[in-house]
Formats: C-alpha cells, sequence, structure tokens
C-alpha cells in the first residue's frame, strides 16, 4: 500500500518524540518508555493525508497533531489536531479538534471541535434495511424524463442514489472524573450545533430527479442543537491502542425548538468496547457492540446516519462501521451493531526512540437498522455483513493510521478500500 508507506515515513519524519520524564516523577519500577505519557515535552506528528476509500474516492489534505506530555496524564495532558482534507469526488472534511485533560487542574476532560463538511457524492437510498440501491430503477425512469441529450442522461443515472450538502458543525465534550483508574467513572455532558444546507458552492438544491429530491424535494435546510448527557465507564490500559480492558458509555440526547433547533428528537445510546489479550500482548480480540435509537417524527438523515456517544461516525456502512457496504446505505432510528476484530502486532518496531507498531488484522461486522423504532424486532431478520482485513500502525501509541479491505454480499462482494487517519475503535 503506497499510501500507507507514505503516511508512515511521512508521521515518523516529523515526530519529535519528548523528552524523557524525571525518574522523581515516576517510580523505576513503574517506568515504561514505550508509554509516550510517562515523558515530558512536547510531541508532534504530521502526515500528508493522502486517502482512499471507495465511497469517497482519492483523498489529499494534511493532518498535524501537536502532543503536550506532563509524565502523569495519560495519554497525554493535551493535544491538538488539524484536518485539511479534499477528495477527487468533491468531499471537504476540515476540522481543528483540541483534547484537554485535568483542565485547571480539576477531573475535568473537555473536547472541542469545529468541523465543516461539503459533500457531493453522499449516498441516500431509502430508510430501514431493505433498501436495494437498485440501478434497474433509474434506468427505468429514464424514458419518462426526456432528458436534453446523452450527457444529462448520464448525470441522472449516476446521480439517482447520490445527494450533497454543506454542513459546518461545532461540538463540545466535558467529561469529570468521579472515580480515577483503575475503574475510572466520568459524567458526560455535550453540545452539539450544525447547520445543514442542500446543494454545493454553485446551487443550493439537491441533483434533480433523484431520490433524494423525490423524498425531500427542497432538500433539508435548518439549524440542528443537540444536548447529550451520560456516563462513562473505562479501565483500558493504552487509551489510543489498547491491549486489555474495556470501555463503557450510556447516553441520552436530544434537540428541541425550545432552544432553537429546527428539528425535534429523542435519543439514547449504549456502546461497550472490550479488548482482550489471547496469551500474548501482540495478539488482542477487540470487539465494539452498539445499540443506538432515536424517537422522531423526522429529522435529516445527516443526523439518522450518526449514532450518539461521544465519537462521531456514520452508520451503517463506511470506513467506521459497516465496511465493505457504501456510505449510509442503510439509514434509520433504530441500530444494533457488532464489530469483532483480532489484530496481531506482527513488527513492533522503534524508530529514533518512537514506538511503532505494524499489525495486522481480520474484521467482521454485522449491522441491524430498522426505519423507524417500531421495527426494533423485526429488524434482526435481515442482517447486515461486512467482513475483510487491514493492515494497523500505531506511532507513539497515540497517532493510529488503518487500511482495511470489506466486502458484503449486499453489495456483491466488491471490495472496498478504506485508508483511516481516526480510529474509532
Amino acid at each position: 500500500m503506497p499510501a500507507m508507506s507514505l503516511l508512515l515515513l511521512t508521521t515518523l519524519a516529523f515526530a519529535n518524540p519528548a523528552d524523557p520524564a524525571p525518574s522523581t516523577d515516576v517510580p523505576a519500577e513503574e517506568r515504561d518508555d514505550d508509554q509516550p505519557w510517562r515523558r515530558v515535552g512536547w510531541g508532534f506528528g504530521a502526515v500528508p493525508a493522502v486517502n482512499f476509500n471507495t465511497d469517497d474516492g482519492f483523498g489529499f489534505g494534511a493532518v498535524a497533531s501537536i502532543y503536550r506530555y506532563d509524565g502523569q496524564t495519560s495519554p497525554y495532558r493535551t493535544a491538538l489536531t488539524v484536518i485539511l482534507f479534499a477528495t477527487t469526488k468533491a468531499v471537504q472534511d476540515h476540522s481543528i479538534r483540541l483534547d484537554a485533560l485535568r483542565v485547571g487542574n480539576l477531573p475535568l476532560r473537555l473536547n472541542g471541535r469545529l468541523t465543516f463538511r461539503a459533500y457531493r457524492s453522499d449516498n441516500f437510498c431509502g430508510f430501514g434495511n431493505a433498501v436495494t440501491c437498485d440501478p434497474a430503477v433509474p434506468e427505468a425512469l429514464l424514458p419518462e424524463l426526456n432528458l436534453p441529450d446523452e450527457e444529462a442522461e448520464e448525470d441522472f443515472l449516476r446521480r439517482y442514489y447520490l445527494t450533497r450538502y454543506i454542513n459546518p458543525n461545532v461540538d463540545m465534550i466535558g467529561r469529570w472524573e468521579v472515580d480515577p483508574m483503575p475503574h475510572r467513572f466520568e459524567v458526560i455532558g455535550a453540545i452539539r450545533a450544525l447547520t445543514l444546507r442542500p446543494g454545493d458552492f454553485q446551487t443550493a438544491t439537491p441533483y434533480p430527479n433523484s431520490l433524494y429530491a423525490e423524498v425531500f424535494p427542497e432538500g433539508e435546510r435548518g439549524f440542528l442543537g443537540v444536548i447529550q448527557a451520560g456516563v462513562m465507564l473505562d479501565n483500558r490500559d493504552n487509551e489510543p491502542a489498547p491491549i486489555r480492558g474495556y470501555w463503557l458509555e450510556g447516553s441520552i440526547r436530544g434537540a428541541s425548538r425550545l432552544w432553537g433547533s429546527d428539528w425535534d428528537f429523542f435519543g439514547f445510546n449504549v456502546t461497550s468496547r472490550t479488548y482482550v489479550p489471547l496469551g500474548t500482548d501482540r495478539l488482542v480480540w477487540a470487539n465494539r457492540v452498539v445499540v443506538d435509537g432515536k424517537a422522531t417524527n423526522s429529522l435529516p438523515i445527516l443526523e439518522l446516519a450518526m449514532p450518539g456517544g461521544t465519537q462521531r461516525y456514520f452508520t451503517f456502512g463506511w470506513l467506521n462501521a459497516g465496511r465493505g457496504i457504501r456510505q449510509k446505505r442503510f439509514i434509520g432510528e433504530a441500530l444494533v451493531m457488532e464489530q469483532a476484530e483480532l489484530r496481531w502486532t506482527a513488527l513492533p518496531l522503534k524508530v529514533a526512540r518512537i514506538p511503532v507498531d505494524i499489525g495486522v488484522l481480520g474484521f467482521v461486522d454485522l449491522g441491524f437498522v430498522g426505519a423507524d423504532l417500531s421495527e426494533f424486532g423485526t429488524m434482526f431478520d435481515t442482517p447486515l455483513v461486512g467482513t475483510g482485513g487491514g493492515l494497523r500502525v500505531a506511532v507513539d501509541k497515540n497517532f493510529i493510521i488503518r487500511a482495511d479491505v470489506g466486502v458484503s454480499p449486499t453489495e456483491n462482494y466488491a471490495p472496498r478500500v478504506y485508508i483511516d487517519l481516526n480510529n474509532t475503535f
């Protein structure tokens, strides 16, 4: 994978290991030079975001992260990450993220993110688990449209299951530590605000004659303000790249016109992540289970495709959930998801004093989606499966780079390739 090689080499070239912590900060018997947070100083990593996944095309940009280590706080005291990213399918996804631990020397962690997204090739095949994205449907409609030329016909066929939108958003998550490790208990509070506008920089409408335009003739336009609260239990041995432990969270969320949101809904989420070494720390069984629901009369498809909790990702179908299935193919109010990975660290290295773990993995993603909450029982009759394998590189235990290949019977086993710089699992 040339893109993975370029990412790894550039990361190592720009990485700046922090100075070792004084021996008084950490007892000698507890020191571990492989753990960057046990050092004092700054760490820096930057890579060109040469990326590819089947849904978005080839991506180009840059990712830069700065870490502040104090020798006591895991996985770091402060991290700032900037992402500038665009793809050959006219996707723009730029963000600035700040993650600060022990804010004001209190047991408070704040995570803030400002994001701008502009998509021109997002998928919309309908709601629930029975959508087919069948190309025969737009082909059958073509004679009725009397389009002016062959180019217009090709555009219609290509865009029938696509949508376009612009979406700036901001979110802030606060985590208050009630009880510290080894079984850390935290209370979560979060706010998220986004605006949604159909179209792109030239137009403010959906693709003409598309399925999305049939369901939403004017597109989806407005402001969504979400408030979330929950609890978290965490005893992972290393937060970004765990070998053992668990990470559990449960939360409720909602939006209301009472605080200016153009949409109302109530949602809940329960997520479990577990990590078990199998005989050796180099072989890890990682597992994630998600149960998510939304009660609403109307909600934009962008929000229907996004579970709650402290992580932001799309499902079901895409690089974080439903690998092998096109992005957001299956969306609805009800979601149950099981992901299992077997991770093998094939080559643990140190380059310029920086630990670099190169590994391989195999995975299975299993999802159940219901168009609305009333389908929470019947949706289990239609399992959605993706499976595959990939390469995983952990640089300095904090920066995770992944390259996965997934296939699914729902996509006729057509391989889908993902290079991911935003590890959520």
